[in-house]
């Protein structure tokens, strides 16, 4: 019998350790004034994993991180791929209870917490059968006191590496379970989808709970280029940044390029120096759209999906030809539409989206009843994934969405799309943002209320935008009440609008 190569599952930990050989010099991460080459990367990353199999942290044993965006995170969850285990990120804008659910489902043995999150971190002291390692000196002297355990443990395509909860906003948050082969896939896929190279110079600006900060830096891990970390956003700190070290790949939700575009140096930040700048996460305005494609130099890109691991891109060109779209499902993606009771409507009509693809996560932790709530199967059998999300197809194979299945307004039996309405309101000059809700009505059932955030405040009547957008819309659309929203809307860390707190807030 011929003999066949045992081939190695090559895990983005392998690759950073590959790139510590062959490269090991080169720039991978940069924060501020310090420089992390590969080798010194490498070198911690080990030290770390070490260190925590020291401690008693075994294969799959789950490890948290409540961390700001800074080097000190990636070396944290390279020790902890180096030591086997799983990596939980945890979003510090979430308040302590939700934390703690987080901590107990997950069963996490151990937390890192920046020096920032000290107290919310000591919160959880005497709630949580867990060990809390700060940053600075706490964290040097338990690096110095745990040394001399197993080297960098063998994974497999199938261990999990993170587990990303959701939001957390309402009820106990699931924990989304990705393993190494998924990681390696979404790396992969989003390299050669934004044209990743050695060359490229990568800009994290938000923290690694967000699955959506993985889009910069995780093709850069893979391919060796270098990761540029802005610890704390602000339109003036970005820009600076820019002008420093003309990054070609970043990640930026709709919520900073709001911000950006309000600052007065935008016009002269430089932002063509993108080759791939990515928004995702939530809707972005169309003026938006336009703004960051002329600044960028036709360098936007725009992604759809979930964390999950269901995707879209539309790149610049398309964009342009088919501005309402979030385009083609990427590479190892393949998605279709259902309508209500299953019946696949992929081409012919309006429908729930399913999805499956090569980095999709493994389940939810601990939650058979959720996965299993999530499968449709198509006429072959395959299985996919559904997201909540509306949408259809152009005649071109490009995805609109409709909206989330949760958000939909039946109104007098009729489906009505926020979507829709929040369109044609974003055509009025003195309206900022917009996101449409429904409310109960004696008639109708539900029917649609808009909130709406004014350019200017003074001289604003909600009446009057009323009258004005029900001139526009059809019956079924027509707007019940404007509300003047004062402040941003309620968002979560990605920015989307948390619709149901809006719609909770309605006094008539």
């Amino acid at each position: 019998m011929e003999e066949r190569f045992d081939l190695p599952f090559v895990s983005i930990s392998d690759q950073i350790a590959i790139h510590a050989q062959f490269r090991g010099k080169r720039p991978a991460l940069i924060e501020g004034e310090r420089c992390l080459d590969w080798a010194a990367y490498n070198a911690v990353g080990d030290r770390i994993g070490c260190a925590l199999t020291q401690q008693g942290i075994a294969k799959g044993d789950r490890v948290a991180l409540l961390v700001c965006n800074g080097l000190w995170a990636h070396e944290l969850l390279l020790g902890i791929w180096r030591a086997g285990a799983v990596a939980v990120p945890l979003s510090p804008l979430l308040t302590a209870d939700a934390l703690s659910a987080m901590l107990n489902d997950s069963g996490a043995r151990v937390l890192f917490a920046s020096v920032d999150y000290r107290d919310l971190a000591e919160e959880f002291l005497g709630r949580n059968d867990i060990a809390i390692i700060i940053d600075g000196e706490p964290y040097s002297k338990w690096l110095a006191d745990n040394t001399g355990g197993a080297g960098s443990i063998e994974l497999s395509a199938d261990d999990p590496a993170v587990i990303i909860y959701s939001s957390g906003t309402t009820g106990t948050p699931k924990g989304i379970v990705h393993s190494h082969g998924s990681r390696l896939n979404f790396a992969s896929v989003f390299a050669v989808q934004f044209h990743f190279s050695c060359h490229s110079i990568a800009l994290s600006t938000i923290p690694i709970h967000s699955n959506g900060a993985w889009l910069a830096w995780s093709p850069a891990k893979l391919v060796g280029a270098v990761t540029v970390i802005l610890p704390n956003f602000s339109p003036a700190g970005f820009i600076d940044l820019v002008k420093k070290h003309r990054p070609t790949h970043g990640f930026i939700v709709p919520t900073i390029c709001a911000q950006l575009l309000e600052h007065p140096g935008i016009e002269c930040a430089g932002l063509e120096c993108f080759d791939a700048a990515i928004t995702a996460g939530a809707p972005i305005p169309t003026a938006h759209k336009a703004s960051l494609q002329r600044l960028t130099g036709n360098g936007l890109y725009e992604l759809w999906g979930l964390s999950e691991g269901v995707y879209t891109v539309i790149d610049p060109k398309n964009m342009v030809v088919y501005p309402t779209s979030v385009g083609r499902p990427i590479v190892g993606c393949d998605i279709r539409l259902i309508d209500e009771v299953g019946n696949d409507v992929t081409f012919t009509g309006i429908g729930e989206i399913v999805g499956y693809s090569n980095s999709m996560m493994s389940g939810y932790w601990k939650r058979p009843e959720a996965n299993q709530a999530l499968i449709w199967r198509g006429e072959n059998g395959k299985c996919f994934m559904r997201t909540g999300d509306i949408g259809e197809f152009n005649g071109q194979g490009f995805l609109i969405l409709r909206g989330r299945v949760k958000d939909m307004i039946i109104s007098g039996g009729v489906n009505v799309f926020p979507v829709d309405i929040e369109s044609v309101l974003q055509e009025h000059d003195n309206i900022k943002d917009v996101s449409v809700v429904g409310v109960e009505h004696s008639k109708w059932g539900e029917t649609p209320v808009a909130f709406v955030i004014a350019d200017r405040a003074d001289g604003v009547n909600p009446q009057d935008i009323k009258k004005w957008a029900n001139k526009r819309l059809a019956k079924h659309q027509r707007l019940l009440d404007v509300v003047l929203q004062r402040g941003d809307f309620p968002r979560n860390t990605l920015g989307k609008v948390l619709k149901k707190k809006l719609a909770e807030s309605y006094e008539p």
